[in-house]
């Protein structure tokens, strides 16, 4: 198993930088404190199309699993090591990194409005690419061919 780091490389392109990116995400960038191994984030690069912010929610969650099963300890007032509350925090930051993959990726929900200008509705009647309608509004009125052609009808 191994573990590296490296701030200069916070590339998508190749493996290494994915895999520092990922922990750069999780916070897991102390030498001193390893909590992922390299192998755990290429699995879960594997298991999410090498999106980082999947795989970075995914191993949050592996985190948070992790300190789940650690007991909350106290030594006579003066240490003391919450756990539960460190996995509540990665499980959040698993939630929160999934949050921006889904907006980094295209997937997530938004609104879309077309048709609010002639021209806009003109480009896209003028698109040959684009799958025809089955019908439009005023589609046979007086030979008109463009929403500027309509309203010039009217002047």
């Amino acid at each position: 198993m191994s573990w590296s780091y490296d701030a200069t490389n916070l590339d998508t392109d190749d493996l290494s930088g994915r895999t520092n990116v990922v922990r750069f995400l999780v916070g897991d960038t102390d030498t001193t404190d390893q909590l992922i191994q390299n192998e755990e984030i290429a699995f879960a690069l594997g298991q999410t199309n090498n999106n980082v912010y999947y795989a970075a929610s995914q191993c949050a969650m592996a985190l948070s699993s992790k300190f789940a099963r650690q007991v909350d300890t106290q030594l006579d007032g003066a240490l003391s090591a919450d756990y539960d509350n460190l996995s509540k925090k990665y499980r959040e930051l698993s939630f929160q990194l999934k949050q921006e993959g889904l907006r980094n990726s295209g997937r997530s929900f938004s609104v879309y409005a077309g048709g609010l200008t002639v021209s806009g509705i003109d480009a896209v009647r003028q698109n040959t690419n684009r799958v025809r309608p089955a019908f439009r509004r005023d589609r046979f009125k007086n030979g008109v061919d463009s929403v500027e052609d309509y309203y010039n009808d009217f002047e």
